[in-house]
């Protein structure tokens, strides 16, 4: 059972170590996977957010992934303004895509399943120099 909000500071610093990995970041969604996926209770936790920054970004590399313009569909982020920490879902092109992304390093992590040249495509991301997740500034 995926358990992470038991000790959530705890398990969202493991994952931000394992995004900043410099050249094996792909164990950061298998341990959001494992810890995080279907955590009720984290899930619960989590403050429903347009962050329109976010979705921009993501949509801008999903087409690059994709090798043209793609939007995303049926998107549902959530922050947790405590930890800084935002994650969610959307669709793309008949796709699952899963995010999250730490404001603290400006980093994140954007998966489509299944990928478009294998059984996950996974992007690290930063967002723009000033640019907050919302609009304006964070």
């Amino acid at each position: 059972m995926n358990s992470a909000s038991e000790n959530l500071e705890h398990h969202l610093g493991i994952l931000r170590e394992r995004l900043l990995h410099p050249t094996d970041y792909e164990k950061a969604f298998h341990y959001f996977l494992e810890g995080f996926g279907g955590d009720q209770k984290f899930i619960a936790l989590g403050e429903v957010e347009e962050a329109p920054n976010l979705v921009a970004v993501l949509a801008h590399i999903a087409s690059q992934g994709f090798g043209r313009p793609v939007r995303l569909e049926r998107t549902r982020l959530s922050a947790m303004p405590k930890f800084r920490f935002h994650h969610g879902s959307a669709a793309v092109d008949g796709r699952a895509l899963v995010c999250f992304y730490f404001e603290e390093v400006n980093t994140g992590l954007m998966i489509v399943l299944p990928g478009v040249k294998g059984e996950a495509d996974i992007a690290r991301f930063r967002l723009p120099p000033g640019m907050g997740v919302t609009t304006g500034n964070n």
